[in-house]
């Protein structure tokens, strides 16, 4: 026990005698993390909640456009109050500025501006896997109207297997597919029309995969399956 005791005594008087010699920089060091971490406090509790009410209150009537089809007014405003554009440019860090570079992406669409269309959505980072994948459908779509082929073909493949479903994979699929064949890419093209046909039996998409895996493997100079 006394053994425990002095050894505890040396480690304290050892950490008091390095605290006297460096009492200055040690100072300096706890002062830096109690102002780091009361910054940290601030941003989390004060900060970022006002930015994300203040973000939610600009985008409100540019949300509603969005909702009424109103993509001019979604794109520049009203006027009185700010467009989807200038709210994903002021608060780009807030989930109401997320969805203000989504809504501001669709407009442009809508406008067939597929290029500054592009720029915002693969801006846009949902965490819910189904707007994930409709996201990265949405610039494959992009992508091809730019004649952007192969980078639309992996992009569809990409939001095929964000979130597998029999909704919109078999979609994806075939126009992966479809632009695959398009740059000649055939082993990747009989690869989406083989996931169709394998995985989404049921889907409208499956029935005509074969006929377009016929067509592909001929061109590889391989019989039909």
């Amino acid at each position: 026990m006394t053994t425990e005791n002095n050894s505890s005594n040396s480690q304290l008087n050892k950490l008091t005698d390095w605290y006297n010699n460096n009492q200055r920089n040690a100072n300096i060091v706890l002062i830096g993390l109690i102002v780091v971490v009361g910054l940290f406090l601030y941003y989390t509790k004060v900060y970022r909640p006002d930015r994300e009410k203040e973000a939610a209150g600009q985008l409100f009537m540019a949300e509603r456009y969005f909702g009424l089809d109103s993509m001019n007014q979604v794109l520049k405003g009203d006027g009185k109050y700010p467009s989807a554009i200038d709210v994903a440019d002021e608060y780009g860090n807030t989930k109401a500025g997320n969805l203000a570079k989504y809504y501001a992406g669709r407009a442009y669409m809508s406008k067939n501006d597929f290029k500054n269309a592009l720029e915002y959505l693969e801006d846009v980072k949902f965490t819910d896997e189904i707007m994930t994948a409709a996201i990265i459908g949405l610039q494959a779509d992009c992508k091809s109207e730019l004649g952007e082929t192969a980078e639309a073909a992996e992009a569809y493949m990409k939001a095929a297997s964000a979130r597998e479903n029999l909704q919109t994979s078999p979609m994806y699929l075939m126009k992966a597919g479809l632009h695959f064949e398009e740059v000649k890419d055939y082993e990747n093209a009989a690869k989406a029309y083989r996931t169709l046909r394998d995985k989404f039996k049921e889907s409208p998409q499956a029935q005509s995969s074969a006929k377009y895996l016929a067509r592909v493997l001929t061109s590889m100079g391989q019989s039909p399956e």
